[in-house]
């Protein structure tokens, strides 16, 4: 398999970055999920102390994917034409967008609130109410929209494997050709 992109299939680089960040995002979800309305503070700092560092994890694998798009590969041949291919290129701009957003949010969150000095560096300080923070907003709404998003491009993926049968998942999937 080739580290880069062929016209009709991902390169193991482009695999990587997607399913290390699918991973990620995934466990992101859960974590932030699982802290919803959570009361009990040192059970909230422990799924921090994960969900922190997996969000900059992912702001660094998108980071680095929109380089390695911008500077090293292109992507395949779209499957689909017209407005298929298009809202394939919006969606996946809005998901790169939104990663983003949610990092950024998720650091603002962090620091405004002073939260990492309790759940990092021992601080004995109580955790802040975090809806109290403006980034919470965004972090929250995006959140939401990041799961329809995610949701939206699963469906759209085997759509195209069992619908349309025009290979869509083998393109992604490390499988030998």
């Amino acid at each position: 398999m080739s580290l880069k992109s062929t016209p009709s299939r991902y390169g193991s680089v482009a695999m990587a970055f997607h399913w290390l960040t699918a991973l990620a995002i995934l466990a992101l979800m859960v974590t932030g999920q699982m802290m919803d309305g959570l009361q009990d503070a040192a059970r909230q700092i422990a799924i921090l102390k994960w969900h922190v560092p997996m969000g900059l994890a992912v702001l660094l694998l998108t980071l680095a994917r929109i380089a390695w798009w911008f500077f090293a590969d292109r992507h395949p041949a779209p499957l689909g034409t017209g407005w298929q291919a298009l809202a394939a290129k919006a969606g996946h701009t809005a998901l790169y967008a939104l990663l983003l957003v949610m990092t950024v949010s998720g650091v603002a969150l962090m620091a405004l609130s002073g939260a990492g000095e309790v759940v990092f560096f021992g601080s004995t300080a109580p955790l802040p109410q975090f809806s109290d923070y403006l980034p919470r907003i965004p972090h929250g709404l995006g959140a939401k929209l990041l799961i329809a998003l995610v949701a939206l491009h699963v469906a759209a993926a085997i759509w195209h494997q069992r619908v349309k049968r025009d290979g869509a998942m083998t393109r992604i999937l490390p499988v030998r050709d």
